[in-house]
C-alpha cells in the first residue's frame, strides 16, 4: 500500500490495522495505546473517540480478525470442486502461508490472546470462548455435510472432528512460533487430512 492509500484511511481502520501489527509482535500487555497511535499516526482523542479503553479496543480488533477467519472459512467452504479433506487443508495451508511471509510472527490472534489473557482476564475470557465455539461450529457444519456426502470418516462424531482439527490448527502455530520449523506445519496438515477422510 502507498503512503497516498494509507493516508486515505479512516482513523478507525488505521488503530486496527495498527493494534493488530502491534498485538501480534507484542502482544496484548506489551502494547501500549500510544505505541498504537504512533503506529497509526492519529490523534489520542480519535482513539478514545471509537474504542473508549484499551480492553474495548482490543476486543474490537479481536472480533475483527475473526470475521476475516470467518470469510476465509466461508470461502473454503464454498468449494463445491473440492472434497472436505481438500478444503480444510487448503484453509490451513491458507493460514500457514500468511504465519510462514510474516517471518512466523503473525499466526493466529485468537491463540495469542488466549494464551497470553484468557487465564486471568474476566474481559477477554468469554469472548475467546464465544469466538472458538464459533469456530468449531462452522467447522462441525463442514465435517457433518461431509459425512452426507460420504467423504468424511461417520466413526467420530463431527463436533469431536472440529475439537481435534482446530487443536491441532492452533498447537501447531504456537509451537512454530518458537520452532519456526515449516515442516510441523507440513505434518499437522498431513494428521489433519487422514483424521477427516474415511479409514481405509
Amino acid at each position: 500500500m502507498t503512503t497516498q492509500q494509507e493516508a486515505a484511511l479512516s482513523h478507525k481502520e488505521r488503530l486496527f490495522r495498527a493494534g493488530a501489527k502491534l498485538f501480534y509482535e507484542n502482544g496484548f500487555h506489551g502494547t501500549t495505546i500510544d505505541a498504537v497511535l504512533a503506529e497509526a499516526g492519529v490523534p489520542k482523542g480519535s482513539f478514545y473517540h471509537h474504542f473508549g479503553s484499551k480492553d474495548a479496543f482490543g476486543q474490537a480488533v479481536l472480533s475483527r480478525y475473526m470475521g476475516f477467519q470467518g470469510e476465509l472459512v466461508a470461502t473454503w467452504a464454498a468449494r463445491t470442486d473440492l472434497s472436505t479433506a481438500d478444503i480444510v487443508t487448503g484453509y490451513y495451508r491458507d493460514m500457514s502461508q500468511v504465519f510462514i511471509k510474516s517471518g512466523f510472527q503473525t499466526a493466529c490472534l485468537t491463540g495469542k490472546f488466549s494464551t497470553e489473557v484468557a487465564a486471568t482476564s474476566d474481559v477477554f475470557r468469554p469472548q475467546l470462548a464465544g469466538q472458538i465455539d464459533g469456530w468449531k461450529a462452522r467447522l462441525s457444519a463442514l465435517f457433518t455435510a461431509g459425512q452426507k456426502r460420504g467423504d468424511v470418516r461417520q466413526d467420530r462424531a463431527a463436533e469431536d472432528l472440529a475439537d481435534v482439527v482446530l487443536a491441532l490448527i492452533q498447537g501447531s502455530f504456537v509451537l512454530t512460533l518458537s520452532t519456526r520449523d515449516e515442516h510441523t506445519l507440513e505434518a499437522v496438515c498431513d494428521a489433519i487430512r487422514q483424521l477427516i477422510e474415511p479409514p481405509n
